[in-house]
């Protein structure tokens, strides 16, 4: 475990196996060109988020396992890099310092001081028995039995290459928390490689799932609970639209809990 505290100040381009070929042909073969629409539903969807790191030598087994996970109904996995273990030899393409901000921003709303590679929250709380997967579906079915207090619809539209229309509608019914609570949006990609030339996992080639590329917020909800978006989501040019998914996840910023969630891939 790489252990950093919250005071810690703290892209090389890596050579790509064969692999990623495979997984870009794959993805092509979805179909990107119809619109979506999803809804959240009247049970409440889980985010699971790891912060790791590809110069962190522990991080890779916490990495294979969150890439087991799917988002669905239930659970949303979000996969952040952070930047502060770049000094030690490799610079991670994927870590940015604003991740790095978000995860210490969290762990301080739980009374803590100390952040760590890889480290796990469910729902904005610390879960370390992630190796064991102890507790993740009964944590997910008591999460999913609490009424959501908040509900969100997006709506995904393809228009130029790499370019996406995205609607997104929220509604937050109690007054004092959609006080307390913002919007997010996660831009995530999977079936990620980067073979690594230096650093604690010199050697190793590395695959990544659920990797956060952007993240949009928070943004406040309005006075009178409710808050509509529409904007265009440009894609970088090597992101692979078929392996991109797009969440909206509405967010208390005084306690960390997630009031609710929704996910669509681009492509289906």
């Amino acid at each position: 475990m790489r252990i950093s505290t919250i005071l810690l100040a703290v892209s090389a381009i890596a050579s790509l196996p064969v692999s990623v070929t495979n997984a870009a042909n794959a993805s092509l073969a979805k179909t990107c060109a119809s619109p979506s629409v999803v809804t959240s539903g009247v049970a409440t969807t889980s985010i699971i988020e790891l912060y790791t790191s590809e110069g962190c030598d522990s991080c890779p087994p916490a990495d294979r396992w969150f890439s087991t996970l799917r988002a669905d109904a239930k659970v949303i996995p979000l996969a952040f890099h952070v930047d502060y273990w770049d000094y030690i030899g490799w610079k991670d393409r994927f870590g940015k310092p604003a991740f790095a901000e978000r995860q210490r921003a969290e762990v301080t709303l739980q009374g803590s001081r100390t952040v760590y590679t890889p480290q796990m929250l469910l729902n904005g709380k610390d879960w370390r028995s992630w190796s064991s997967g102890s507790g993740l579906a009964s944590s997910v079915r008591d999460m999913a039995a609490r009424s959501p207090r908040a509900a969100l619809t997006l709506a995904l539209t393809p228009a130029e290459p790499q370019q996406y229309g995205l609607q997104l509608s929220v509604k937050v019914p109690d007054a004092v928390e959609r006080k307390e609570s913002a919007l997010f949006i996660a831009v995530t990609e999977n079936n990620l490689f980067s073979r690594v030339n230096a650093g604690e996992n010199r050697g190793v080639t590395l695959k990544h799932d659920h990797v956060v590329r952007e993240l949009i917020g928070p943004i406040a909800i309005r006075v009178d609970g409710s808050l509509d978006i529409t904007r265009n989501l440009a894609l970088a040019p090597d992101w692979k639209q078929g392996d991109v998914n797009i969440t909206a996840f509405v967010q208390n910023q005084r306690n960390g809990d997630i009031l609710q969630a929704v996910s669509s891939p681009l492509c289906r």
